[in-house]
């Protein structure tokens, strides 16, 4: 009989756990009449983020002031930029030297590409990459003659709020375009 009482008891807790944890599981799971999630758009937002952290932010169109959002500009780290589009050109076989500087709106990169290759194709391979990893507003121009590195070098002090930023980038860029440019421009990326 005292088997029998502690099995009834065990079995009463349990059924109790059972039944509690399906009631919380079932108002947490069971969506509003709108479907979206309740809670904060931001709850769980990562300032920084753990290495390896994916990035989710969800919002509803009601919880953005629409007036801000007409103003606002996508604002992007332009040296993480630039290092990843640096890095990433890196890692095709025979490129040994690259230098980008990203600005407001373009992305020069000077580079050092594989001499066995078509000098169009080795822009392109640059300009694709570049493309692949930056806002579809951002015009990339590219150079593979060595005083490029020292041209674009010259900037990277710089702040789009100086004297003469815009006088010194149209310079440079008009001087890059006597380089290969590849036929790769940000429309025919988007289309493949």
């Amino acid at each position: 009989m005292d088997n029998l009482l502690k099995g009834f008891i065990l079995f009463g807790l349990t059924a109790a756990l059972l039944a509690g944890c399906n009631t919380e599981e079932n108002e947490n799971t069971q969506p509003d009449k709108d479907h979206s999630i309740p809670g904060n758009a931001m709850d769980n937002y990562n300032e920084e983020p753990a290495d390896g952290q994916v990035g989710y932010v969800r919002f509803q169109k009601d919880q953005l002031d629409q007036e801000s959002e007409r103003n606002h500009k996508i604002k992007v780290n332009r040296e993480q930029m630039a290092d990843m589009i640096s890095r990433m050109i890196l890692r095709y076989e025979d490129f040994d030297d690259v230098a980008t500087l990203v600005t407001d709106n373009e992305i020069l990169v000077a580079y050092k590409g594989p001499e066995d290759k078509d000098k169009n194709q080795n822009a392109d391979i640059v300009k694709k990459t570049a493309y692949s990893l930056v806002p579809s507003f951002y015009h990339v121009y590219v150079s593979d003659e060595p005083t490029a590195y020292g041209d674009i070098q010259s900037l990277s002090n710089s702040t789009v709020y100086d004297e003469n930023y815009n006088e010194g980038i149209s310079r440079i860029v008009d001087k890059m375009k006597k380089s290969p440019q590849g036929s790769t421009t940000s429309e025919n990326v988007e289309e493949s």
